[in-house]
């Protein structure tokens, strides 16, 4: 049956796109869509940003989203995408595919702190960040909060993976069981005053 409008869509008009997402947090919805500004579509500044269209987002089988469970969220202002149409020539249901990373998208950790690609980074918008750094004989894995808290484990000298955390502020550990530490070379505890509190046995 041939479709009586281009609504009625099976792929025999695809229409692609290249834009600019504009906002991703007003989504009434709130499932991961994006406004985005289409060149070619909406170059007219009159068209406010308000009145885009809401795009969906192709989700990867990796994140695959169903009742709230998984992940869809992750698109930022700002990021330029590719996509299709939903409904063809109409061009009203935009769907977005992917990201086209741009000049001026790269993070300054990627070479700072290993070798690119091998250092691959994940930054929030606040400063939050994660790194997995591939880099022979300097892999890392390290988290590290927007104030500068951290943790790593890293490769040293030896071959070995050591760990690291940097606190800026107070640390709390509470364990409900049994909480061990065991240094097959020693263990070292240093700082300002410290307190020993428990139970007598």
């Amino acid at each position: 049956m041939i479709p009586d409008t281009f609504i009625d869509y099976y792929g025999d008009q695809t229409r692609w796109f290249v834009g600019v997402v504009t906002n991703t947090e007003d989504d009434p919805l709130q499932i991961g869509r994006a406004q985005v500004r289409i060149h070619g579509i909406h170059d007219d500044e009159a068209i406010q940003d308000k009145h885009l269209p809401w795009a969906q987002i192709v989700v990867p089988v990796t994140h695959a989203v169903h009742e709230g469970k998984g992940q869809f969220l992750g698109m930022l202002v700002g990021t330029q995408v590719f996509g299709v149409f939903l409904d063809g020539k109409n061009s009203q249901l935009p769907l977005i595919v992917g990201s086209i990373p741009k000049e001026g998208d790269s993070n300054s950790r990627v070479k700072k702190f290993g070798e690119y690609p091998k250092n691959k980074v994940y930054a929030t918008e606040s400063g939050h960040y994660k790194e997995y750094d591939d880099t022979y004989a300097k892999e890392r894995i390290r988290e590290q909060h927007m104030l500068g808290g951290f943790t790593e484990m890293y490769t040293d000298e030896n071959q070995k993976a050591s760990y690291v955390i940097n606190v800026t502020g107070d640390c709390d550990i509470k364990v409900k069981g049994t909480a061990n530490i065991t240094g097959s070379e020693g263990v070292n505890i240093g700082g300002g005053p410290v307190s020993i509190n428990g139970k007598k046995q």
